[in-house]
């Protein structure tokens, strides 16, 4: 992989704190709902922010 620029490694951390975020809410709300059906639509939406964060984690490797 090449190089990346001050630029993009700052953008790669700003996405990475977002996704974060993102993951650590949508949990915070799976376990605050009651139904079932909303929570695993909230746990996919979870998992999906999970992994946009290890995707982009594996441009820092």
């Amino acid at each position: 992989m090449a190089n990346l620029t001050e630029k993009e490694l700052s953008a790669l951390e700003d996405l990475l704190s977002l996704e974060e975020a993102n993951v650590k809410k949508y949990n915070m709300l799976t376990s605050h709902v009651q139904d079932t059906a909303l929570q695993q639509k909230l746990q996919n939406i979870s998992n999906t922010h999970q992994q946009h964060f290890n995707t982009l984690f594996n441009h820092l490797n």
